[in-house]
């Protein structure tokens, strides 16, 4: 009687284990092949750079285009978390809904967004007993992508998904 109920057991062992081995052999080796091409976007030996002007509270970012290509250009302000970046509206950026603030129009090589950038650096809760600090650091972002044109000489907008270069500077 004990080796029946043994046989069985072992039979109900083997089945399982053989039942399982399968889907658990799939998941370790499941592969997936994709083909297909990508485009190689390069701005050239050099990245853009980012040029601050700082007084007081207020930081003032153009970015220079150091490659051979026209780029398009957005930045963005990394705080403290009691600190927020109070974007100034001038001609040619605009505040995207990522956080980023974008220059609106090419960059061409050797020239730099014909803007600045202007972001007041101020603290989120302030109490009558608040000090402002001597030094602090605010971390700008700032990424690139190749402008392309169309047939008529147009740029088509910007496609952020292949930014190439992408820069952090520190300071106050």
């Amino acid at each position: 009687m004990k080796t029946k109920w043994l046989c069985i057991v072992a039979a109900a062992a083997l089945v399982v284990s053989i039942s399982a081995v399968k889907p658990a052999l799939a998941y370790f080796t499941a592969t997936k092949t994709v083909t297909g091409t990508t485009k190689e976007l390069k701005i050239g030996d050099s990245v853009p750079d980012i040029h601050e002007d700082i007084e007081g509270m207020i930081k003032e970012i153009s970015i220079l285009n150091t490659g051979d290509y026209d780029i398009f250009v957005r930045a963005k302000a990394i705080t403290p978390d009691n600190w927020e970046a109070k974007f100034t509206p001038t001609e040619g950026w605009v505040q995207g809904d990522d956080g980023y603030y974008y220059y609106t129009k090419p960059v061409s090589p050797d020239e730099q967004t014909a803007t600045k950038l202007t972001l007041e650096i101020t603290p989120k809760d302030v109490s009558e007993d608040y000090e402002v600090p001597e030094s602090f650091n605010v971390i700008i972002v700032q990424e690139a992508t190749k402008v392309v044109y169309d047939k008529d000489g147009n740029p088509v907008p910007d496609d952020w998904a292949n930014a190439i270069s992408s820069q952090i500077d520190v300071g106050r």
